[in-house]
């Protein structure tokens, strides 16, 4: 199976240069005027997980969408629920989510109470607010929102100036997506609303509110799992968007 992969991932880094080459005329002529820059600094790709943890260590975080519905049980169960490894690793969090059922399973197998309920599209708990946090951690929230925008805006309201922000959100150039594009179809979750681009997350965050930081790409790897020379080489077809913002406020 290995050297299986491998070929695979070899065949994959052929095909995306030859594709890379075969496509430049693309992206000139009057298709410049469309091309936008992705982020000030340079762009690299991460093992998600490693890159949420190392922003997160020794820092006081709410992480929402704590419970990673409807798969809380099984990730508890094997110990993979990033919750529990940022437990481990921060000054203090508090988990803040929107799914009764979820956080009851999380607080009987966990005994663990430092969790709460709240609607990041309505308004953050006080709990939430006046715990003051370093970070607020939204991994993989932001798609499932009939109304980003309206969270973006609380979210401003709710906290305080040089609050980290770390976002990440699915990249709607992930190499899965080109792959189901190719053949006829699509790759998504169910539940999702919305894909995101580093521009269209940056028009979430806007400058006038929100300054970027950082900005980079993803691969939903378990921790310490390097990333590929193939996805190295391709990052922006990684397969999450990772952003750091700081709340800006007069």
């Amino acid at each position: 199976m290995k050297f299986k992969n491998k070929i695979n991932w070899l065949i994959t880094w052929l095909a995306m240069s030859m594709l890379k080459s075969s496509l430049r005329y693309r992206l000139t002529g009057d298709n410049i005027t469309w091309l936008q820059s992705v982020a000030p600094n340079g762009v690299l790709i991460f093992n998600r997980v490693d890159f949420i943890i190392g922003q997160c260590l020794n820092k006081t975080v709410l992480h929402v969408g704590f419970s990673d519905y409807p798969y809380t049980v099984a990730k508890i169960a094997d110990e993979s629920l990033l919750h529990l490894q940022l437990k481990k690793r921060t000054s203090g969090i508090l988990g803040l989510d929107n799914d009764e059922h979820a956080i009851q399973q999380y607080k009987e197998l966990t005994k663990d109470g430092q969790v709460i309920w709240g609607d990041i599209t309505d308004c953050y708990p006080a709990e939430a607010t006046g715990f003051n946090p370093d970070i607020v951690l939204l991994s993989e929230v932001l798609e499932h929102l009939a109304n980003p925008y309206q969270a973006a805006d609380l979210l401003f309201d709710s906290f305080a100036h040089g609050t980290k922000i770390l976002v990440t959100v699915p990249n709607y150039a992930a190499l899965d997506c080109m792959a189901a594009s190719i053949h006829n179809t699509e790759t998504i979750h169910p539940h999702h609303c919305w894909y995101f681009s580093p521009f269209t997350l940056n028009k979430l965050f806007d400058s006038n509110r929100f300054h970027l930081q950082q900005l980079h790409f993803g691969m939903y790897y378990q921790p310490k799992k390097n990333i590929n020379r193939v996805m190295r080489k391709f990052p922006f077809n990684g397969d999450c968007i990772m952003a750091v913002f700081l709340i800006n406020k007069p």
